[in-house]
């Protein structure tokens, strides 16, 4: 749950910070008063892009901080979270965790489990065949996921054996040149008739004549 939200320097927000109840918050004020500001506040501290052009003008830097608790995470001691982010005109950014130092790319990640924004027209991604599969998935749960990570593991290798068939044997082109050059090969070897063992044979004939030059050689020098 969102206890507190702390917004300093971002568009026509100088310093405020909002209070949150438990339940339904609903925030309601004319247009310009700032309430897609908010939204864009919560998104920034859930490790979304940010834009210089937010920052208050005439300041440095807009500063957003969250404050959760969330004792069924298990992962703080008291359940206390506070998330922060600092971006600067640079394009410099300060995440921490609890005080600790962390990415952008952990921002996002670690966020991800407690703020989730639902835009005007988030809709329509429904319609989006690209996101069936998706949404498929997630119905189906953890029966599929041992599937699935068997399939990429699989996915990888293919692509790995595919890339090493590339490296080796080019092109088409290439490929069919090495094909030719395999069968021509391959018919010369059928053509020979080659036997079991015919290396051996062939081998104890060759001793046999080297030992009858030897002999004849001999002979003639005895004389």
């Amino acid at each position: 749950m969102i206890a507190t939200l702390h917004i300093k320097n971002i568009g026509i927000i100088e310093d405020l910070s909002i209070d949150l109840n438990k339940g339904l918050n609903v925030l309601t004020g004319e247009t310009g008063a700032g309430k897609t500001l908010i939204i864009d506040s919560l998104q920034i501290i859930s490790g979304g892009r940010f834009s210089k052009d937010m920052i208050r003008k005439g300041e440095n830097n807009s500063f957003v901080e969250l404050c959760m608790c969330s004792p069924e995470t298990g992962e703080f001691e008291d359940g206390n979270i506070i998330v922060s982010r600092e971006i600067n005109l640079n394009g410099k950014n300060m995440c921490k965790i609890n005080g600790r130092m962390v990415t952008v790319s952990e921002l996002k990640e670690f966020m991800k489990d407690f703020i989730e924004i639902h835009g005007q027209n988030d809709n329509q991604n429904l319609l989006d065949n690209k996101q069936h599969l998706g949404y498929l998935d997630g119905f189906i749960g953890e029966k599929i996921k041992k599937l699935k990570e068997k399939y990429e593991v699989l996915y990888k290798e293919h692509n790995q054996i595919e890339q090493e068939l590339k490296e080796n044997y080019g092109d088409d082109k290439q490929k069919q040149r090495q094909l030719d050059l395999l069968q021509y090969q391959k018919n010369e070897i059928e053509e020979a008739n080659l036997k079991l063992k015919e290396d051996e044979e062939l081998e104890e004939k060759r001793k046999v004549m080297l030992n009858s030059e030897k002999i004849v050689e001999n002979l003639r020098t005895s004389k």
